[in-house]
């Protein structure tokens, strides 16, 4: 049946699929409003901010579907899709990143190495443990930002300084999560070719929970303050990975679902209020700085949440600047995310950010050159 304009009826089918896309195309346009809302009033937003990639690629087809039925429709998604152009260029950069300047530029790198195991149970392997250090050691970086080093024993010192001499690093800079933790090393490290005048750590105020530390170094000449966060996690378990593992398969049990999912809910519902409350730590302590500053971390969350909009702040994302493609961070089962991020004061250039294929860890390593504008 064809209308009086001579187009062709969509049908039943069609006018389905248009609800649905409304309803896409709406939802992705509140996904907007995650970085806006603190999870402390509402996670909803946060959810929908989580789920941004998804609710894009589900607007993108619709508005091929529509096009190649030569629809008018398609207008709807394309227009919601250009208003988050900021969401976008944060998630997916087309271009390659700029060409690094043959002198003058410091390497900057972080990684959250999973407990020096490849795993969020269990002590260190050690040959895991080397095959890491023989990487940081190969790149040849200038700073490095580690999360999540562990080891068995009391002695960080020995161990750190083993750790120093193995990556051929001359200055070493630690903090533990839990300092008062005596039986095993579990913490934040920032190995350095400059010295550093100062250190801190970043904790909340009667809390014994250390998820942040900087150091001042002396760089050319230059005082700049360096960063190493490492923002609440969800805490998700092998049971709650390999329930997704049975979804993406089509295997998981229907009460195994409904259990699984609930659990899964309430652990990122616990994880986006828990960071909510840490980033306005950090938030101070930027304010505070005296210095030009660079930010590395594991935020644990998007480029469309809360955390990093506050914490982004008047800084620069390296990847927006000088990175590439998808910049998938997680090499979990999980779809690709950005949760490592390298962010630093307007007066640093930032080029050639890359996102390393090294399966040593749940995180990939991430690293970006900066010099002084």
């Amino acid at each position: 049946m064809s209308s009086r304009n001579g187009k062709k009826k969509i049908g039943l089918i069609g006018r389905i699929i248009w609800l649905f896309n409304i309803l896409f195309a709406l939802t992705l346009l509140a996904s907007y409003l995650s970085p806006y809302v603190n999870p402390k009033e509402t996670t909803l937003f946060a959810f929908l901010g989580l789920s941004y990639l998804i609710l894009l690629l589900l607007n993108a087809l619709f508005m091929l579907f529509w096009m190649i039925r030569g629809r008018r429709k398609f207008l709807l998604s394309l227009i919601i899709i250009l208003i988050g152009y900021q969401p976008l260029i944060r998630h997916i950069q087309v271009l390659p990143g700029r060409e690094s300047p043959k002198d003058g530029t410091t390497m900057i790198m972080s990684y959250n190495v999973q407990n020096m195991a490849h795993s969020n149970i269990g002590i260190h392997k050690a040959n895991l443990k080397n095959e890491i250090y023989g990487f940081i050691e190969s790149e040849g970086g200038d700073i490095i930002c580690l999360q999540e080093f562990a080891h068995g024993g009391r002695d960080f010192s020995a161990v750190i300084n083993e750790m120093a001499t193995q990556t051929q690093y001359p200055y070493c800079y630690y903090s533990k999560y839990y300092p008062r933790a005596i039986n095993n090393i579990y913490g934040m490290v920032i190995l350095s070719r400059y010295p550093a005048i100062r250190t801190g750590n970043i904790l909340q105020t009667g809390k014994h929970h250390q998820f942040g530390m900087y150091a001042d170094l002396l760089v050319k000449g230059d005082t700049i303050r360096v960063y190493n966060i490492h923002l609440a996690s969800v805490k998700l378990r092998h049971d709650d990975y390999q329930f997704v593992d049975d979804i993406t398969r089509g295997q998981a049990e229907k009460d195994k679902l409904r259990r699984a999912s609930s659990s899964i809910v309430r652990k990122l519902q616990v994880a986006f209020k828990h960071r909510s409350k840490q980033v306005e730590v950090v938030m101070q302590s930027l304010a505070d700085c005296p210095y030009p500053l660079i930010l590395c971390g594991d935020f644990n969350d998007t480029p469309l949440s809360y955390a990093y909009r506050k914490v982004s702040k008047g800084l620069n994302d390296a990847f927006v600047n000088a990175g590439y493609g998808l910049g998938n961070t997680f090499t979990g089962n999980l779809p690709p995310v950005r949760i490592d991020f390298i962010l630093h004061s307007p007066s640093f250039n930032s080029y050639e950010f890359e996102v390393h294929d090294v399966l040593l860890s749940d995180h990939y390593p991430v690293s970006v050159n900066i010099n002084m504008n």
